[in-house]
Order: C-alpha cells, then sequence, then structure tokens
C-alpha cells in the first residue's frame, strides 16, 4: 500500500521440525506501505502461529520523487500476527500494527486479512516445489490523524493479490518469489506491483533468511511531504535469524535496509519479537 508513513509488517519464522514455516511481516517503512503477510508456507490444519514483535526504524533523508534531501523521522512499531490453518491447502491471516512516532501521531493504524491457498504441490527427490494465491484487504482500525506532517498512515483502503512460488530442498534450504498487485481505492485509486526474493536456511537449532524486496507504485506523483502519499517505489534488503527455544514456540531478531526509493524515507529498520505455535489436536492428545 502507498500510505503516508507507513504500516508494519513484522517478520516472523516459525520453525517445526524439518519443515520450517515462516510468516512475515516486517515492521513499518515510513511513508510507504502495507504489504499483506504472505509466506511460501501453511501451517497446517487447526494449527494456529501467533506472533508478536517489535520494531524500531529511522531515517534521516527522503526521496521526495527523485530528489533526496534531509529528513529525520523515528518510529517505534508493535505488531500482532495471526495466522490459522484453515486446511493442508488454506490459511487465514491476520496483521494488526500500533505504531508511534510521536504524542500525536501514534495507535493502531491498518489492519490486514488476508486469505491464502495452496494451488499446486510438486515432489522431486530433492524436495518439493509450491505454487500459493492470496488475497487480502488492508484497512485502517482506528480514527488517527491523517493530514498530519508525522501522519502515520493514510487511512487507505487496499486490495492486495499475490502468487507465490517457492522450492524446498529435502536438506532444509528454501528459494522464494513472490509477486502480484496492490490496488489502493480509497483516498485514491493508485496501483503498485512488488517483486521479493528470499533464500534461507532451517535446521535443528536455528534458521536464517536473507531477503530483497522491489516495489514499483505505477502513475506515482511527488510528494511535497514526507505524509504526501503519492505513491511509494523502493528497493530494499533484509535477513532475519530464528531461534526454537522449544518445538513450539522461539525469537527471531531481523532487520532491513531501503537502498533507494522514490516517496519514501531512506530507512534502516531493527526487529524482534517471538513466535508461539498451538496446534488443537496436539493439546488435545
Amino acid at each position: 500500500m502507498s500510505c503516508a508513513r507507513g504500516c508494519i509488517l513484522v517478520e516472523i519464522l516459525i520453525f517445526d521440525m524439518r519443515l520450517f514455516i515462516f510468516l512475515y511481516c516486517t515492521v513499518f517503512s515510513i511513508a510507504l506501505f502495507a504489504q499483506g503477510p504472505i509466506s511460501g508456507f501453511l501451517p497446517g490444519a487447526k494449527t494456529t502461529d501467533i506472533a508478536l514483535g517489535y520494531s524500531f526504524e529511522t531515517y534521516d533523508s527522503y526521496f521526495f520523487g527523485q530528489d533526496k534531501r534531509e529528513q529525520m523521522v523515528d518510529a517505534t512499531s508493535y505488531n500482532l500476527f495471526v495466522e490459522h490453518g484453515i486446511s493442508s491447502k488454506a490459511s487465514l491471516v491476520l496483521n494488526l500494527p500500533y505504531i508511534a512516532i510521536d504524542e500525536e501521531n501514534s495507535g493502531l493504524q491498518d489492519a490486514t486479512i488476508a486469505l491464502k491457498y495452496r494451488n499446486q504441490r510438486k515432489e522431486y527427490d530433492s524436495g518439493n516445489l509450491n505454487f500459493i494465491t492470496a488475497v487480502g484487504l488492508t484497512f485502517p482500525i482506528s480514527s488517527y490523524p491523517k493530514e498530519t506532517v508525522n501522519a502515520i498512515g493514510a487511512g487507505a483502503f487496499q486490495f492486495q493479490g499475490r502468487l507465490v512460488m517457492q522450492y524446498n530442498w529435502n536438506y532444509g534450504t528454501f528459494l522464494h518469489i513472490q509477486s502480484g498487485f496492490d490496488f489502493q481505492l480509497i483516498p485514491v485509486a493508485r496501483t503498485s506491483i512488488p517483486i521479493q526474493v528470499r533464500a534461507g536456511m532451517g535446521a535443528s537449532k536455528f534458521y536464517f533468511d536473507v531477503w530483497m524486496e522491489y516495489m514499483n507504485a505505477l502513475n506515482a506523483g511527488v510528494d511535497n511531504t514526507v505524509a504526501g502519499g503519492e505513491g511509494s517505489s523502493w528497493f530494499r534488503v533484509g535477513g532475519t535469524f530464528y531461534y526454537p527455544f522449544t518445538p513450539d514456540f522461539g525469537a527471531f531478531l531481523g532487520g532491513a535496509y531501503v537502498l533507494s526509493g522514490e516517496n519514501i524515507g531512506q530507512s534502516s529498520r531493527i526487529n524482534a519479537g517471538v513466535v508461539y505455535k498451538w496446534n488443537r489436536v496436539k493439546k488435545r492428545n
């Protein structure tokens, strides 16, 4: 989503035996987007993944269009992420972010609800290839101010569509490619095209990944302020490390950096949190 002051997206990994599961909602990137927490893994039937995350993001320069100028903003974010397995092929995702920039610009921001479905899974000697489709809706859940200089959002309603292709090797590594579209309905109709590439590895006592993300806002204007909301484009890189304390509980640490973009702050971010995996079938046993 192209929105003033971005959303949270918390990046979270859940490891279960040899098949690790990750869901990401990385923390907010100022003045930019909300992107559905769509990964290449599914929790499984009657399994719920719950994650609580914290993030701090800062920048001292902002791209007004392609013109880079000095502008300082710090933001703290908290996020609740839930993904519930409806079946072995489908899951429901919920993301609730809270962003604090200053006393005036703080509060619950834009929630995301999404439905994921695995269209196809192909087995090979070396691993398996998965194709996943997801649709989601992002919408404001509080009456936060939208016209201030440091607004946490634009009050936008956005429809998201994603197609994910992921190959999981038997020895624990994976390669993930994702694209689709973000269509903002309100306050201004606008379309953005995301491309994400992620690679990582999970073992019995750790998980890590590295990723890069490109977002292209079509027919974007030029922000006059950091809350301009004229459509944001960016190229961003990052990584995550996850450590499981038990098969059902673990903690993660991650970071990201915006290399370039338009109508976005050149921010650096650090995020951390905990993940709990609740299996209803196992608990009953």
